[in-house]
């Protein structure tokens, strides 16, 4: 009851100290900002805590005894759903981390530190955020069966110190490279496990009619998915809409819509400029299959392999905007499918070259920058994606006589 009331009156005190945002000056009201995160992580691992005890006293072995079967649920995690008025996925999430966080119970009921004990400190003390701490335990998790103990703990330690001053977008990027460094032959294995994984759901449908879905890609799949969206995306300006207004009825913070409409309706948003490429191109490809006629290939996957990779057999090749490597068989199979090119690079990662006859970089440099630079600008702090990518001159082409070779491009 202590407990509950101390939470109960920081609640209060939070919501007696909230400022009026509008009056703060920019400085402090990043200040506050940083203040208020700190203190949603803190209270995310008040959550999990509630939600992995909650589980704990639910245990099937407990049988009626069991805290869900006293208060009328199937299980601790729809309990945790019930009381906390939250959706079954997010329930069983938290209960999820909360039970891998948890510390380790001995046979004489003593607890000992658990498998990811750093982790949990960091995220007990709101130091790490639950969406970066799960991006360590499932890098984990695709490890543990082929690498050691003692380097998997290392791992947690040094993406637990990482975590404290990354966001969760470049914890996964860190993460890919924490695998890749302790698991530099596993791409065959994971491909495997991935396809095991791979899957298409189809939820209940909505009030409204509509029906949502669920997709669970491979690297393959996701590399070719993606050059198809980005490849209808090229040549279409967008325009964003105002956070919170009309617009944005699902208050989703804003989202980017085509300029123009199409003819037969509104400016579409970028999801649903997707969805309609995806099935244009679904229903396409079942007419020409149909019609037993071959089609064009509009779009390419650019996977990037060294020589010497390509030579032995072994490795891995890498699309851009997909952290997970592609085997090799899958490459050569994809090539031989169509709509994949293979870049092949040498021992200082030169790609090819082209003369200063021409001025604009060529579709083919501009692919080659991009991968390059790992389908992201490679301006300091921006974030701009693939799509939007130009290629430009590092030494001026008129100022500084600088040739238009990939040598001397860059994407941004």
């Amino acid at each position: 009851m202590e407990a509950t009331a101390a939470i109960s009156a920081a609640i209060a005190a939070a919501l007696a100290a909230r400022p009026a945002f509008h009056d703060l000056t920019d400085d402090h009201l990043l200040d506050q900002l940083a203040a208020i995160e700190e203190l949603g992580r803190i209270t995310d691992a008040l959550r999990l805590g509630a939600a992995r005890e909650v589980e704990l006293r639910s245990n099937p072995r407990l049988g009626e005894e069991r805290l869900s079967f006293r208060s009328g649920a199937r299980d601790g995690a729809e309990l945790v759903r019930r009381v906390a008025r939250i959706g079954h996925t997010e329930a069983k999430r938290r209960v999820g981390l909360g039970m891998a966080l948890a510390p380790t119970i001995t046979l004489l009921g003593q607890k000992v530190p658990g498998r990811f004990a750093p982790l949990a400190e960091a995220v007990e003390a709101g130091l790490v955020g639950i969406d970066s701490a799960r991006v360590i335990i499932r890098t984990w998790g695709a490890l543990r069966r082929r690498v050691r103990r003692e380097l998997l703990d290392g791992m947690v330690l040094q993406l637990t110190d990482a975590a404290m001053s990354n966001d969760a977008e470049q914890m996964s990027d860190l993460a890919a490279a924490w695998a890749e460094i302790l698991d530099p032959d596993g791409a065959e294995p994971r491909h495997d496990e991935q396809r095991r994984r791979r899957s298409l759901r189809i939820h209940d449908t909505l009030g409204d009619g509509t029906t949502r879905a669920s997709l669970v890609l491979t690297p393959e799949h996701l590399a070719f998915l993606r050059e198809l969206l980005q490849s209808r995306r090229r040549g279409v300006v967008l325009e964003r809409t105002e956070p919170g207004s009309e617009d944005d009825p699902e208050a989703s913070g804003g989202e980017w819509r085509e300029g123009e409409a199409p003819d037969d309706g509104d400016p579409r948003t970028r999801a649903q400029q997707d969805y309609d490429t995806l099935f244009e191109t679904l229903e396409a490809g079942t007419k020409a299959e149909q019609a037993d006629v071959a089609t064009e290939v509009t779009h390419e996957t650019v996977v990037t392999i060294t020589a010497a990779e390509l030579l032995e057999q072994r490795g891995q090749g890498w699309a851009p905007g997909v952290l997970a490597g592609l085997p090799i068989p899958v490459i050569e199979r994809r090539m031989c499918s169509g709509g994949t090119l293979l870049l092949v690079t040498g021992v200082d990662g030169e790609i090819m070259h082209f003369g200063r006859s021409r001025r604009l970089f060529s579709p083919a440099q501009r692919k080659a920058l991009m991968v390059a630079a790992g389908g992201r600008c490679q301006y300091p702090g921006c974030r701009t994606p693939a799509p939007f990518l130009e290629a430009h001159h590092a030494d001026w082409f008129q100022r500084d006589d600088g040739p238009t070779d990939i040598g001397n491009g860059t994407s941004c």
